[in-house]
C-alpha cells in the first residue's frame, strides 16, 4: 500500500452500508494507527521499517484491545467534538458512541486487512507469521498491482458512498424543509383570518 489512508478508505464503505453498527472513528483508527511503526523506523533512519506490528500475531491480538480502549476513551471523552467532525465531513453516523465489543470487532477486521493487503505489497515484511515463520511467503510482485487497483475500486466506492450518503441526507433535509413549509402554509391558510 502506497498511502495509509487508503487503507481505511477501502474500507469506509462498511460505515456507509451499517451506521448502526460501524463506528467511522475506530475504522480510521484501527486501519491507519498500526502505520506509526514504519514511521517511527523511518524517523530513526533504519531501512528495516515494517516489523512486529506488522504481523498477525500482534495485529490480531493486542492490536485491537489497544485501539478498543484508545476509541472507546476518545468517544467518552469527546463525542461532542466527534459530533462536530462528523458533521464537518458530513458522515452523518446514528451516534458519536459505540459499544466496546463494535469498537472491538471493527479493530480485528482493521488489523487483519491491514496486514493482509501489507503482505502481498511489501517484501520487507518479515514478522507476518511470526513466531511461526520467518519472513513473507506472501509477497509476490504481480500481487502488489491486483492489491493496490482492488484497494483504490473499493476507495472509489467508498467516496461514491459517501457522496451519495450526503446526498440523501440533503434530500431529506431538503424534504422536511419542504413539509415544514408546506404545514405552515396549511396553517395560514386554515387560519380564519383567511376566510373567504
Amino acid at each position: 500500500m502506497p498511502i495509509t489512508p487508503l487503507h481505511a478508505t477501502a474500507l469506509f464503505f462498511l460505515h456507509f452500508k451499517d451506521r448502526r453498527r460501524i463506528d467511522p472513528l475506530a475504522l480510521a483508527i484501527s486501519t491507519t494507527f498500526i502505520d506509526l511503526e514504519p514511521l517511527y523506523y523511518i524517523l530513526l533512519g533504519e531501512t528495516l521499517d515494517h516489523r512486529a506490528w506488522h504481523g498477525f500475531t500482534l495485529a490480531l491480538t493486542v492490536y485491537p484491545i489497544l485501539v478498543t480502549i484508545g476509541v472507546y476513551m476518545t468517544e467518552q471523552l469527546f463525542e461532542g467534538k466527534l459530533w462536530t467532525v462528523y458533521k464537518w465531513a458530513r458522515l452523518n453516523p446514528v451516534k458519536a458512541r459505540y459499544p466496546p465489543l463494535n469498537i472491538y470487532l471493527l479493530s480485528l477486521l482493521s488489523g487483519f486487512s491491514h496486514i493482509f493487503l501489507d503482505a502481498f505489497t511489501h517484501r520487507e515484511m518479515l514478522w507476518v507469521l511470526f513466531p511461526f515463520a520467518n519472513g513473507n511467503p506472501f509477497y509476490n510482485w504481480q500481487a502488489v498491482i491486483i492489491i493496490e487497483a482492488t484497494v483504490i475500486m473499493l476507495s472509489i466506492y467508498s467516496l461514491w458512498c459517501w457522496m451519495k450518503s450526503i446526498e440523501g441526507a440533503t434530500r431529506i433535509g431538503f424534504l422536511q424543509n419542504q413539509n415544514r413549509w408546506m404545514s405552515i402554509q396549511f396553517r395560514l391558510l386554515s387560519s380564519p383570518k383567511f376566510d373567504c
